[in-house]
Formats: structure tokens, C-alpha cells, sequence
């Protein structure tokens, strides 16, 4: 074929991975980034002396990574030292209990019989057996797949899945039949909220996050998460495409881009790796600003990178603290009214466990994450400094932290999401993954306006995390190239 012209607006790791595709087939690329680094949410943040990931900190699912070096003709691990995280966290209940999470069966059996006793225990070799079934079923039936009509989606085949796993059982519920201690519970739940959804929402087909943890692990890249976008970006570099920061983009049309500066861009095909809500209203025109959006958006977070002087001691590469009211947390997450629980749940990370260059020594680069609405509840200032309060009590009654250690603080909440990532609605997550938005129901990665135009990205198919980015490239490449474009 031949070579072909391509834009894409936006340099996540969607976007980056289509323009790696297109360029290893041969064709001229140009990807658009209105920041100064590459990687959206995965992104590199300093504050004081210290490095961290600006968004996501789970590698899981490494086959989307492999396939995606491997198609141009790479190794993964001959550009990423990757390390597996074992422990993968530390769980910290509200009742002072802990466990550790480990993607070694008999070493996960006897923490949950210290945790749980025998029954709960004896019941986890089971529940990996039916969530690998799951998996083996759900990703390649319902994830790496383009949906050309509603039939790909409810044919025999799939319906006798949907069927024989149950998958759209509650996955609260569902884990009700493997632990009886409401912490185990707990433990096979909270994986949802990778996608900013309650498990008491979430359809039991979601449990294969579960089994990413402890049937994969979690890994981690030396250099940090935000080496996945790098690499991907200098592959796609050296077969010629060409990335250009701080270059807004201010419309897309059938074929063209033109940019805030007013520089024209043509092109055989646009790619839109910016989060699809934000590029309907403000990129395409396709739905009119202000208008009214029926779609259900995810929660959103509300982060604290911090430069602590001192040890913490009790706290690993990745940590869990749960509130004493699991449920009553998510329900007013995601139930009306919206609120901030009293009691919230948070996640904390601490790359320099593994990767010490990540903070000075003597030093600790702390990652604090916490769910919270999004923008159609916005926080107080009051319920702003609350967070702060509880996240560093917790801290400090479970890690000896001090206040006046930190040397360096920056915050970072739903409006940031919205105003430096064109995230709507600040929710961090992108678009609710709920029934009505998975899988065929999910916007697709093809534009119904125009034939020129796809998108790549958390808010399109198949939906939110770097392994299903990955895979949403995957999905926008194999549609340009059967619409005969690439």
C-alpha cells in the first residue's frame, strides 16, 4: 500500500502505540501533544527532590505490551527492566489487621489463613481456577475485539459465556460465595475501582482485574510507569514518525487538523487519542457545547505527591488503606447525594521502595491517591484540608508519619484532571464502565460522522487502564486498515 498521510491528536500511550503502528507500516505520522511530555495520564512528576508517576502505578497484564513490540518487530524486556512487585501491596484495615497480596497461590493461601481462617483460605484456589476461566473467555470474546454490529456481541458463542461465567452477576455478590470474612471480601472487590466504579456496581465479568493481580502480578518498569509511554514514543521516533509538544489542537475536521497557532494539518486519517467526551464538544463540533450528555462518568481522584524527609517504616512499593465502612465509602462515591465518606478509603505508593534514583536517600517520594466525585460535586476547601487530615492520621498511626517532614507537597484534584488533561467532568477515569457502557455499548473507535476519523483512548473501546489503551490501538489500527486507510 501506499504510504499513507496520518495525524494524531493527543500523546497518551493509545496514542502513541497507533502512531508506533502506523509508522512501522510505513507511513508518515505526526502526533499532536499539548503538553510539554509525552504520556497523558502516565505522565513523570517532580516535586522537591523527588520523582513520581503522575497517574497510573499497576502494570498488570503484560500480553497487550508484549503483542505490541512484537507487531513491529521488538522484545518488551529488551527495552523496559521490568520487576515483578512481590508482595504485589499491604492491605491496612480499619480494624489494625493487615495482609499482603502475592501472585504466589500458596503463599496468598496461608495469608488468608492467618487473615480468615481455614474456610476462606481453602476456597482461594477455586476462585483463581473460575477467574482464570474468566479471563481466558472475557478478553479475547469481549475486549480485543471490533464490534461490527450488535450480533458480535450477543452471538451463541457469546451469550453461552455470558451464561456459563455468570458475568453480569453482581461482583459483590458473586464474592460473597468464596470468603465469608467481610475483609476477604474486600480484598477480591476493591479491583473495580481501577476503573473509578463501586464493585457493588459492577458486573462479575470486571473480576478479571482480580485475577490480573494474583494470577499475573503486578510489575513494575525500572525508570518508572511513565518508561512505558517514553519507549513507545522513541519507537515510533525511529521509524519516522514525528511527535510535536506543546502544539494545542484547536478543531478537527474530516481530514485536517488545525492548531491553536492556526497551522493547518492535512491528512488521509485523524486519530483522536484526547478523551473522547472532551473531543465531541470542543475538537469535532459532534455534540454541541453545553449540551446535555447522558453518559455516566467515573469517579474521580484526589492526589498528594509528597517529599518526605524520614522512613516509613510498615509500607511497601504499593499500599491499601480501607475506611470501616466499605460500602457506606463507594455509595457515597457513587450514590446520590455525592459526598466525601467520612471514613475514605485510599492507595499509597512509594516507587523508591524498588526504585531507589525515584527519591534522595533519606528521603521518601509518597503517592497518595484517593477516590472522590468528580466535578458534578466538587470538594470544599473544608473537605479538602478533611482529606489531607485523614490520609495523614491513618499515616501516621500505621507508618510513624510526621507532618513536619514533608519538605514538599503539590496537590492535584478533579479540576486539574479537567483543565491539564481534558478530562470532562474532572473524572479521572474517563467515561463509567458500567454495562451500558462496556464492551459493544462502549463508544466505538470509529467515528459514525465521519469515515476519516477514530479514536484511541480510556473513554472508547475497550476501555480504561494501560493494557486496554493498548488494546484500543490494537482495535483503531485493524479498523483503518479494513476502511482500506493504513
Amino acid at each position: 500500500m501506499a504510504q499513507k498521510r496520518f495525524v494524531v491528536v493527543g500523546a497518551g500511550l493509545g496514542g502513541l502505540a497507533v502512531a508506533l503502528r502506523l509508522a512501522h507500516r510505513g507511513h508518515r505520522v505526526t502526533v499532536l501533544e499539548k503538553t510539554d511530555q509525552v504520556g497523558g495520564r502516565n505522565r513523570r512528576v517532580r516535586v522537591g527532590e523527588c520523582e513520581f508517576d503522575g497517574g497510573p502505578t499497576l502494570l498488570m497484564m503484560l500480553d497487550p505490551f508484549r503483542k505490541l513490540f512484537a507487531d513491529v518487530g521488538e522484545r518488551l524486556e529488551d527495552h523496559l527492566d521490568l520487576r515483578l512487585c512481590d508482595p504485589s501491596y499491604r492491605v491496612f484495615y480499619a480494624d489494625g489487621s493487615t495482609v499482603e497480596g502475592t501472585p504466589d497461590r500458596g503463599r496468598m493461601t496461608e495469608n488468608l489463613r492467618a487473615l480468615a481462617g481455614d474456610r476462606d483460605a481453602d476456597r482461594y484456589p477455586g476462585l483463581l481456577e473460575d477467574l482464570k476461566a474468566l479471563y481466558d473467555d472475557a478478553i479475547p470474546n469481549f475486549v480485543r475485539k471490533n464490534f461490527e454490529s450488535v450480533a458480535d456481541f450477543v452471538g451463541p458463542k457469546q451469550l453461552a459465556m455470558v451464561v456459563r461465567h455468570r458475568m453480569l452477576s453482581n461482583l459483590a455478590k458473586r464474592v460473597e460465595h468464596y470468603a465469608d470474612d467481610p475483609r476477604v471480601r474486600m480484598l477480591y472487590s476493591f479491583q473495580t475501582m481501577y476503573l473509578g466504579m463501586s464493585p457493588y456496581d459492577a458486573p462479575w465479568v470486571y473480576a478479571v482485574l482480580t485475577y490480573m493481580e494474583y494470577g499475573e502480578g503486578v510489575w513494575y518498569p525500572m525508570g518508572g510507569m511513565v518508561r512505558l509511554s517514553e519507549v513507545v514514543a522513541g519507537l515510533a521516533e525511529a521509524r519516522g514518525a514525528e511527535i510535536r509538544l506543546g502544539c494545542p489542537v484547536a478543531r478537527v475536521e474530516s481530514g485536517a487538523v488545525t492548531l491553536a497557532s492556526g497551522e493547518r494539518i492535512e491528512a488521509d486519517a485523524v486519530v483522536c487519542n484526547a478523551d473522547l467526551p472532551y473531543a465531541e464538544e470542543a475538537l469535532t463540533g459532534d455534540r454541541p457545547a453545553g449540551s446535555r450528555d447522558p453518559r455516566r462518568y467515573s469517579c474521580s481522584a484526589a492526589m498528594m505527591y509528597v517529599d518526605y524527609e524520614g522512613r516509613l517504616d510498615g509500607l511497601l512499593h504499593h499500599n491499601v488503606f480501607f475506611g470501616a465502612d466499605f460500602k457506606g465509602n463507594l455509595d457515597a462515591l457513587f450514590h446520590e447525594p455525592l459526598g466525601l465518606p467520612e471514613d475514605p478509603a485510599f492507595y499509597v505508593c512509594l516507587t523508591n521502595r524498588t526504585d531507589p534514583a525515584k527519591a534522595p536517600p533519606g528521603r521518601e517520594n509518597l503517592y497518595v491517591l484517593v477516590p472522590v466525585p468528580n466535578l458534578d460535586r466538587p470538594l470544599s476547601a473544608s473537605e479538602e484540608r478533611r482529606l489531607q487530615g485523614h490520609v495523614f492520621g491513618r499515616l501516621c498511626a500505621v507508618a510513624g508519619f510526621d507532618p513536619s517532614r514533608v519538605r514538599a507537597m503539590r496537590t492535584y484534584g478533579p479540576a486539574e484532571w479537567a483543565s491539564d488533561l481534558n478530562l470532562a467532568r474532572g473524572a479521572a477515569f474517563g467515561l463509567s464502565h458500567d454495562f451500558w457502557q462496556s464492551a459493544f455499548f462502549r463508544p466505538s473507535n470509529a467515528s459514525a460522522s465521519d469515515p476519516r476519523l477514530f479514536f484511541v483512548g480510556a473513554s472508547t473501546q475497550p476501555g480504561n487502564g494501560l493494557p486496554m489503551v493498548l488494546i484500543s490501538a490494537e482495535l483503531a489500527e485493524q479498523r483503518l486498515v479494513r476502511a482500506g486507510l493504513a
